[in-house]
């Protein structure tokens, strides 16, 4: 590509990514559609190399872009952009190289959402201390904002697996789940914010939760199960946990006993997020 060009790299490459995602384009099928190979379109795409224009050209031609536009900064590209990002960030008809390498991610997130539900129920234990104390309610909120991203990451991994195995029900309950709890952690923080106090409305809060929460898990364990003929038996265990604790919310009398198992199975779930990731990595799915 000449010196010229207004486009380098890596940006040029992520630009090319976010079109070839938006027109839901594997790089396989865009390769057929090119004949440029899938190595040099992963190149372009990474930003490990630095194409010629006509590379460019074919490729752009493929996805169905003007060359002219493509490189135009209008608004509405960079709107459009903004939505390919977010699905992208939600896997929409991502292919396969960009649910493996949700992966790793995942089970590294899976860990700090552990370390935050541990730090949250032990602010919890000691809320009575809390009245005037901002440090420590800022602390909280921190939790809270952290232990909802890292759950939506972590969650992130187990849409991947149900996008790899082709799980539907799997696939539900994960897009359920990083919708609902995410949410949940934000109205909290919300409502601290402004109460700047852990009882009343924030207890009212969670014991709403608590059901549709059941609920979710129950899809969560069924999808989790059906994933024990591509990652055997530890997608078991994990469904199984995940169906008890789902059903120990939803009667309510039993909820504590979700409670005492939410640790072990976010454990079993991060050891099979980090074995899937394991697997990928010597391209065994």
């Amino acid at each position: 590509m000449g010196k010229d060009h207004p486009i380098s790299q890596p940006k040029l490459g992520q630009r090319l990514y976010d079109i070839r995602m938006e027109r839901g384009y594997t790089q396989l099928e865009l390769r057929e559609k090119s004949h440029v190979s899938v190595r040099t379109i992963q190149r372009i795409e990474s930003g490990a190399v630095t194409p010629r224009t006509v590379t460019i050209k074919i490729l752009l031609e493929a996805l169905g872009e003007d060359l002219e536009a493509w490189y135009s900064t209008r608004s509405s590209h960079q709107d459009r952009l903004s939505l390919v990002r977010i699905k992208n960030l939600l896997l929409f008809k991502a292919d396969e190289s960009a649910l493996r390498e949700a992966m790793a991610p995942a089970w590294m997130a899976g860990i700090v959402y552990l370390l935050m539900v541990l730090l949250e129920e032990g602010l919890a234990a000691f809320s009575e201390y809390l009245n005037d104390d901002y440090w420590l309610f800022g602390s909280l909120i921190i939790i809270k904002l952290l232990a909802a991203v890292s759950f939506f990451l972590f969650t992130r991994g187990l849409l991947s697996l149900s996008l790899l195995f082709e799980n539907y029900v799997l696939k539900i309950a994960c897009y359920l789940s990083m919708l609902f709890v995410p949410a949940m952690y934000l109205s909290e923080v919300i409502i601290i914010s402004l109460t700047q106090r852990m009882d009343g409305l924030v207890d009212t809060f969670r014991a709403i939760s608590v059901i549709p929460l059941g609920a979710i898990s129950i899809i969560l364990g069924i999808g989790l199960r059906r994933l024990q003929d591509g990652m055997g038996r530890l997608a078991k265990v994990a469904g199984n946990l995940e169906l008890v604790f789902g059903i120990s919310y939803l009667s309510l009398v039993f909820s504590f006993v979700g409670f005492l198992l939410l640790i072990p199975l976010l454990v079993v779930e991060v050891v099979l997020l980090a074995k899937a990731d394991d697997l990928v990595r010597n391209e065994q799915i």
